[in-house]
């Protein structure tokens, strides 16, 4: 899931594009495991297999985003993001900028 940070997730957006009845967030467990990186520094690049673009993503040339590790952080133009992680890109930022279950 790629969104800008001042946004959160619509829960109920996910749940009707992926045609479930419930999503949650990843432990940080969870993420290391399907990812391969810590909660905080996950790349766009991992090994997720299906990912979510938030279309506001695309409104810049460039975004920032977690560069393996904590404490790294990595500046990557939204194109090449396209590009290589072949995301859908769709709407899945709260109205609200709250999350919502």
């Amino acid at each position: 899931m790629i969104l800008p940070a001042k946004n959160r997730i619509s829960y109920r957006k996910i749940k009707a594009l992926l045609g479930v009845k419930d999503v949650r967030l990843a432990s940080e467990a969870e993420v290391l495991e399907y990812s391969g990186y810590p909660v905080g520094g996950v790349p766009p690049f991992n090994l997720v297999e299906r990912v979510l673009l938030d279309q506001e993503v695309l409104k810049n040339a460039t975004a920032i985003f977690g560069g393996g590790d904590v404490n790294m952080l990595v500046e990557l133009r939204t194109k090449d993001i396209v590009e290589i992680a072949n995301p859908i890109v769709t709407d899945v930022a709260s109205e609200s900028r709250q999350a919502s279950p």
